[in-house]
């Protein structure tokens, strides 16, 4: 939806979340990105988003006459730069259950509102609902609503064709909510659950999710979706929590509901998907291979099955699989936002030797909208670094280092591989560009 589409409502709505991402901790002490943020979003909203360039920034924010011998223009760059980590470090913290996200992505000064109904107003409608029915704990709720092939226990499959992957069609919902507001309810919790789950390096994002999915169980425990979401969750919390009682519980619980999820939905992609993943997690391969290659054969077009099923042969080492799987241009009509198989595919093609395709590949992920993580961007170190841009491999590193200092990546990663020497591949190569480990993972598991 662009800004001309907005009403003045929407537009005081999203004025209203700018006001508070101005007042958090990380803004009220840098006036400069206050003012850099309030101009761009005001320009956006206004309609001028086409219009906004670095030297009307740095004319009309940093007032600097057009006779000043300072790189404005390289100025705003760097400030644009500061902007983007500032506002992922809000959405990691203060702003983690904010319904409406700015982003500004590489390359450009508009601002793109991301946020999961068709306008800001409707948004904040939907989430003063979910908080009277007494779900405060639900409030991240993001674009990209995604869900499988999704069954009711006693209806017909919903596939991509008639419903876009938002769930029902009109005439389904209507029918099961005269039958049940509760199932319904929580139909579309495990929906917008699923369309949280990655970047699943955000924890907070992990957390919110659990939550949703939990909710959707008690609303309905004989839905599959909630105990397949629940799984899934439980399974990547595993690999951010240290070895011990804790991360045994987490698995326990994970692969208990994946066994519910499978009883109650038998012939869904999700429930088999689950069921797939939380065999990876438990370590036993073939079995994860073998229900994750079922959920996709009977929906090579389910994009939520293919991203845990790139995930599973990634990290097993079947790098030929996620390279014939995953291409995105087979989804080339479809939104790739946030589907981290587009990730795996670009880090196949690394591990399969061809840098210069890896390096493509993750700036189109990039550019559709894959989830920006750590894993992707030390691929993308990775991958120029073999390619000889040495001096942008360091870059690069310094960045990450800066944006994600606290990430204990090589740990994650490492547990993640079945074989070392996958590992091995990409961490001696960062080491080559200057990576720094930042040591085993804490002591207390959800929070890495």
């Amino acid at each position: 939806m662009t800004s001309r589409e907005l009403t003045l409502a929407d537009k005081k709505i999203l004025l209203g979340f700018l006001k508070k991402i101005c007042g958090s901790q990380g803004f009220s002490s840098s006036p400069r990105l206050r003012e850099f943020l309030t101009y761009v979003v005001g320009e956006t909203l206004a309609g001028r988003a086409d219009m906004i360039f670095g030297k009307t920034i740095a004319d009309d924010v940093y007032k600097r006459p057009p006779s000043s011998s300072v790189d404005s223009s390289s100025l705003v760059r760097v400030d644009a730069g500061r902007l983007r980590r500032a506002l992922e470090a809000y959405y990691a913290g203060e702003g983690a259950e904010d319904g409406v996200r700015f982003h500004i992505d590489t390359g450009q000064y508009a601002v793109r509102f991301e946020y999961l109904l068709e306008t800001p107003t409707e948004q904040l409608v939907g989430r003063r609902k979910v908080l009277a029915a007494g779900l405060a704990v639900l409030g991240v709720l993001v674009a990209g609503v995604v869900g499988g092939i999704v069954f009711l226990n006693s209806g017909e499959p919903v596939t991509q064709k008639n419903t876009q992957r938002t769930g029902l069609s009109s005439a389904q919902r209507a029918a099961l909510l005269n039958r049940s507001p509760r199932a319904l309810e929580a139909l579309d919790l495990a929906i917008q659950a699923r369309g949280l789950i990655f970047p699943a390096t955000n924890p907070s994002r992990l957390i919110a999710a659990k939550g949703m999915f939990e909710r959707a169980i008690k609303l309905s425990p004989t839905y599959y979706g909630g105990h397949a979401g629940l799984a899934q969750i439980c399974g990547l919390q595993t690999f951010f929590m240290p070895l011990g009682e804790e991360r045994d519980a987490i698995m326990s619980l994970g692969y208990k509901h994946a066994q519910i999820a499978l009883a109650h939905g038998p012939t869904s992609t999700w429930a088999q998907s689950s069921f797939g993943w939380m065999e990876f997690v438990r370590g036993n391969i073939e079995e994860a291979r073998s229900f994750s290659g079922r959920a996709l054969e009977i929906d090579p077009a389910d994009l939520d099955v293919l991203d845990f099923d790139s995930l599973i042969n990634f990290f097993s080492g079947d790098f030929e699989h996620v390279f014939r799987t995953a291409d995105p241009e087979k989804f080339d009509t479809q939104s790739l936002k946030r589907h981290v198989f587009m990730v795996t595919y670009a880090a196949s093609i690394f591990h399969l030797g061809d840098e210069e395709k890896a390096i493509a590949a993750l700036n189109n992920s990039a550019a559709r909208g894959g989830p920006i993580s750590p894993i992707g961007s030390a691929y993308l170190i990775a991958a120029h670094q073999k390619a000889g841009d040495v001096a942008l491999a360091r870059s690069l590193t310094q960045e990450f280092e800066t944006t994600w200092p606290n990430s204990q990546l090589e740990a994650i990663v490492r547990r993640l591989f079945v074989d070392v020497e996958n590992a091995d591949t990409l961490f001696d190569t960062l080491k080559a560009a200057g990576w720094h480990a930042t040591g085993p993972l804490p002591a207390t598991g959800s929070e890495p």
